[in-house]
């Protein structure tokens, strides 16, 4: 199952979903949308959605992806429904989009500690990957203060698209933390966490993983430099890596 609770042709996710392998989709339209924050479905709402989805199905294997719609940008709102809960002080400036933003996460975590809660005392052995995109698109200034402020662009770029992620699971999994990665090794290990055995894929993305630990389209982490360097940076040996990824 495929959920994102906004419209259903954005970035063609009708057309390319059942291409990924979904056999069901649930967009904005499949939402009562009951539960709104500014203009989009809360947190909340897709996570009750996804509760009811886990209780229709109980009994049998579901794997849900799931991409929220809350805290999106911009971060300018100024309807009757919402106001910010968490103003900053301190800084050079004020930075009403920040707030207005850091607000949004607020509500995530409430939600979430709602949904994690109600999944403690699921029957079933279930796992959450959770995981983001980017830093949010606020006053460039805001990125100066907190000390990206780097000239670099790559290092500026690199560091406002690292964000945390993390995998739980209501039964006990071996904890470990990982330093630095990027999202196209999320899906291995998700898999090596729920003991769902090893493909052929996933056994190469693991190799290339460990030589060429972080990679996004604007470049990679270098282990032999200790940071990130563009593709045409790279040495001898983490060419060949690259390569081995690009081919596969």
């Amino acid at each position: 199952l495929a959920t994102h609770p906004y419209y259903e042709n954005g970035w063609s996710r009708k057309t390319v979903y059942p291409w990924m392998g979904f056999d069901k989709k649930i967009f904005l339209d499949d939402y009562p949308q009951e539960n709104l924050i500014r203009e989009y479905v809360s947190d909340r709402e897709m996570f009750e959605t996804v509760l009811d989805i886990l209780k229709q199905n109980q009994g049998k294997p579901l794997f849900c992806f799931g991409i929220t719609m809350q805290n999106h940008g911009g971060y300018t709102y100024a309807g009757e429904n919402w106001s910010n809960s968490i103003s900053l002080e301190g800084y050079t400036q004020n930075y009403p989009q920040v707030e207005q933003y850091l607000s949004l996460i607020h509500e995530t975590d409430k939600a979430m500690e709602y949904f994690i809660t109600a999944l403690e005392e699921y029957p079933e052995d279930t796992i959450v990957l959770f995981f983001g995109d980017h830093l949010p698109k606020v006053e460039p200034e805001w990125y100066d203060e907190i000390g990206i402020d780097i000239q670099d662009d790559l290092t500026r770029h690199m560091m406002q698209h690292t964000v945390p992620f993390y995998i739980w699971a209501n039964y006990d999994i071996i904890e470990e933390k990982t330093d630095i990665t990027s999202i196209n090794y999320l899906a291995g290990y998700l898999l090596e966490v729920a003991g769902l055995g090893e493909t052929p894929y996933y056994n190469a993305v693991s190799d290339i993983r460990k030589a060429i630990p972080a990679i996004n389209a604007f470049g990679f982490y270098s282990t032999d430099s200790g940071c990130f360097l563009s593709f045409d940076k790279a040495s001898e040996e983490e060419r060949e890596w690259l390569q081995k990824y690009k081919n596969l």
